[in-house]
């Protein structure tokens, strides 16, 4: 058996005030497939041209102007005073008025849940450490509400959030000098016991300064847009576990990923497992087989359903199916950063000529 190479996730749990927001999850419901790249890299195209500024209409002065859900838009935003304070953003589903993100910074990754209702955007949900990508919107979690917009967008309008800390806005019309340019935007300051939080909106882009600063002044950190790229993917890296090409262990390969908004984990991963790119003898499932169902539970296990040719048009001995099975648990525990996955046949327990598991029975993953 090869050593196997794992590609895991930074563990960094703490979060500064830089402009980063801090489970029962349900299955995947949207219904776009993401597509595979095999390359390592991919890049981020930078706007070059500056968007002018225009004269404030009252008309124009909402929240969907000020804080778009536009679809697969990378953001990118530049960093100083701390080394979290740099971060990506990327839109990964919109249902309606709620929007999910998920932030990636140097120490740490986590998703979050945005809400446009009754003139207010409200983080809904909050979920830190997220490596994976889940359909989370329909969530909520305990503590949360902050409110990060309020209509009407005026000067003086003011509110308390369920911590009890209050913001205000407190310009309309700040001039705001990002590397894409100077923007007129709505300035937000939060302000708690220690430190003041100011965060800028403008107008067709959303979010684009946001700035902690200690009440004694001795510390400041800013995050900034520094790119903005649309029709762009989130890339992510998939390590996917297949049968070398004698059968007699299982081999590694790094794929990079690229999901769009609204791209279904389930239907990607399917795609992985049924040819791993640039290896000939990477299959794991044919052709016509389907994932019925993918999510992490509450019981911090995996559970994945396959439609009934995972069995039926698997070709193998014992040892063939054996290594086949270990490494879709594999693929699929890796990515989820999970120790057992639980896997069945349209909603039944896995079984074969040679398996027979039982209910709820799961698969260790194994990476030793």
């Amino acid at each position: 058996m090869k050593k196997y190479k794992i590609v895991s996730g930074l563990a960094l749990v703490t979060l500064l005030a830089t402009g980063c927001v801090n489970t029962d999850p349900n299955s995947d419901s949207s219904s776009s497939t993401g597509s595979l790249e095999s390359s390592e890299e991919s890049s981020l195209v930078s706007s070059e041209s500056s968007i002018e500024s225009s004269s404030i209409d009252e008309n124009e002065m909402t929240i969907e102007n000020y804080f778009p859900f536009d679809e697969s838009v990378q953001y990118s935003y530049l960093g100083e005073g701390n080394e979290f304070a740099p971060f990506d953003r990327y839109p990964q589903y919109i249902e309606g008025n709620r929007i999910q993100y998920t932030e990636k910074n140097p120490g740490t990754t986590h998703t979050f849940v945005l809400e446009y209702k009754d003139g207010k955007l409200t983080e809904l949900f909050s979920r830190p450490e997220t490596y994976f990508r889940e359909n989370m919107l329909e969530k909520t979690s305990d503590g949360a509400g902050e409110i990060l917009l309020k209509e009407p967008l005026e000067v003086g309008n003011n509110w308390e959030n369920p911590s009890g800390v209050t913001s205000e806005i407190t310009s309309v019309d700040f001039s705001v000098e990002t590397p894409l340019g100077v923007f007129s935007a709505i300035e937000v300051t939060k302000t708690q016991e220690d430190s003041v939080t100011k965060s800028y909106y403008t107008k067709n882009m959303g979010l684009i300064k946001q700035e902690f600063t200690a009440n004694d002044d001795s510390y400041v950190v800013s995050s900034t847009l520094e790119t903005r790229s649309e029709e762009a993917p989130e890339v992510v890296v998939i390590t996917a576990y297949y049968p070398d090409a004698n059968a007699m262990g299982l081999e590694t390969s790094d794929v990079n990923v690229s999901f769009y908004t609204n791209d279904v984990t389930r239907k990607t991963m399917a795609d992985l497992l049924k040819q791993v790119p640039g290896v000939e003898y990477g299959k794991l499932i044919s052709d016509n087989t389907e994932i019925n169902s993918l999510y992490l539970n509450e019981d911090g296990r995996v559970y994945v359903d396959f439609s009934k040719e995972l069995v039926e048009d698997m070709n193998a001995g014992s040892s063939g199916e054996s290594l086949i099975l270990q490494g879709i648990v594999n693929t699929i525990g890796n990515y989820y950063s999970v120790e057992e996955v639980v896997l069945t046949v349209e909603n039944q327990p896995y079984e074969s000529g040679h398996y027979s598991m039982m209910e709820d029975e799961s698969f260790r993953v194994e990476m030793e």
